[in-house]
């Protein structure tokens, strides 16, 4: 038997003497002891084992509770002939586990905890210093090894490394005592960290405001967050809920072919241009039959386009066509994702809600009222496609650009007047009027067609006076 074993049982027999008593355990056999490259004092897995025992003896069990990180340890010495090192003999002894599923939230470490690997036990010094407010870093950071400090001054001190012959991390150092204080700014707190734990709570609440999710972030963490930095994890987490922009292009033919299985009759067309050897997004268009039945048989034949910016990785312009109907209200039944906003994306778009409408020749068409607001191309394209067609500008805009050259409320307020006008004999009150105001002012009205913004002008087959 070995020099440390022999010195083993003599402590235990000097113990047994006196009951269950303390016994300070100190290893004299130089095998057992491990010295890191790093000059820190490892200890052995045999020592850790004496310091988390359980001895049973036939029916009856003696447990004693114990710190494990502590260095003394109790037993209990039932005959003098047992070899505490044999680990076939009747001794039962097991190793903290970590379970990351329960654990991972508020990690608590304890001498001779096992991990399943280095990430698992990266993740959790990560957790553990920002539940905790602690500056630690890693200063050996292996596949096998790694040694956590925190910041400088703490005596606070993690080691661990691989179990030899298995897959398993171990805690072989420990000291658990902080000299330092709480800190508000935690380096280990990154936005996928953030995104990672209020995804959940964002996919419930998909309009949760940056604001207010800054401000619960704060108080849960007691961390110091910046608004960048809230504002990256917000976005993050709604990649996650809602997948990336490439993997969404990319599943656009499969969402197109279940609009046609759920709605057949319906309108979906990808159109796409052949470079080399792969296909590039040019556009898609979609018109769902059942918007497109419910606009012809229960609106007006009133049609108003627009187009806006997409704020995405890859930008793009939405088109849409709206309709009016028995309640004044805004009818969607056709839209497009576009490039650019150009004569040709408008004039394809137009085109296809007319084949889809069933505005074909230019008798039906007269009876149709399409409003725009002079954007790229709209104008244009809607004039080739159907010129006989009442062609309307939108108000808003039209005195926008009025702004510009001619400001001042009273000017304001005869061109919203001569635009309400519902007889032409007004209209034309309110136009000498304007005349009489400011000269500049009616010259640069006259130039644009009344039939395009006054009601008094107006066609009367849309019924509908909307401009």
């Amino acid at each position: 038997m070995k020099k440390g074993n022999l010195l083993t049982l003599f402590f235990i027999y000097f113990a047994s003497g006196g009951g269950c008593e303390e016994v300070n355990y100190s290893i004299s056999d130089i095998g057992s002891v491990e010295v890191a490259e790093d000059r820190f004092t490892l200890i052995d897995l045999d020592e850790l084992y004496k310091r988390n025992v359980s001895y049973v003896k036939g029916d009856r069990l003696t447990d004693r509770d114990m710190d494990v990180g502590d260095n003394s340890f109790y037993v209990d010495a039932l005959v003098d002939n047992v070899d505490f090192l044999n680990i076939s003999s009747q001794n039962e002894y097991t190793y903290p586990e970590f379970n990351a599923e329960i654990d991972m939230e508020n990690p608590v470490f304890k001498l001779g905890m096992c991990f399943s690997n280095a990430k698992e036990f990266r993740e959790a010094i990560r957790n553990y210093a920002i539940n905790n407010g602690k500056q630690v870093r890693c200063t050996k950071s292996a596949q096998n090894k790694l040694r956590v400090v925190c910041s400088e001054g703490c005596d606070w001190l993690i080691y661990a490394s691989k179990v030899q012959g298995k897959h398993t991390l171990q805690v072989k150092t420990f000291n658990p005592v902080h000299t330092c204080n709480r800190v508000l700014c935690v380096p280990q707190v990154s936005t996928k960290w953030l995104a990672n734990k209020y995804c959940d709570r964002l996919r419930n609440n998909p309009i949760w405001p940056s604001a207010s999710m800054k401000k619960t972030m704060k108080s849960e963490n007691v961390l110091k967050l910046s608004r960048s930095k809230v504002y990256r994890a917000r976005a993050l987490a709604m990649t996650m809920i809602t997948g990336n922009e490439e993997e969404q292009f990319g599943m656009l033919r499969s969402y197109c072919q279940a609009l046609l299985d759920a709605n057949s009759g319906s309108t979906c067309v990808i159109k796409t241009e052949q470079c080399q050897d792969q296909f590039k997004f040019r556009g898609v268009y979609i018109c769902l039959d059942a918007l497109r039945r419910g606009f012809l048989e229960g609106c007006r034949r009133f049609v108003g386009f627009d187009g806006c910016h997409l704020s995405l990785g890859y930008k793009g312009i939405l088109l849409a066509a709206m309709g009016i109907d028995a309640n004044n209200q805004m009818y969607p039944f056709a839209w497009a994702v576009v490039e650019q906003e150009t004569y040709k994306t408008w004039h394809w778009f137009i085109s296809m809600i007319a084949e889809d409408l069933g505005i074909t020749d230019l008798a039906n068409s007269k009876y149709w009222t399409f409003l725009c607001d002079k954007q790229k191309g709209l104008v244009q394209a809607l004039a080739n496609i159907m010129p006989e067609a009442e062609h309307r500008f939108c108000l808003r805009h039209l005195y926008e650009n009025f702004r510009l050259h001619h400001k001042g409320l009273e000017l304001k307020k005869l061109v919203w007047k001569a635009a309400m006008a519902t007889r032409v004999c007004d209209f034309n009150l309110v136009m000498e009027d304007l005349k009489a105001v400011n000269q500049k002012a009616y010259d640069w009205l006259s130039q644009r067609p009344p039939v395009q913004w006054s009601k008094s002008h107006f066609r009367t087959s849309s019924k509908c006076d909307i401009s």
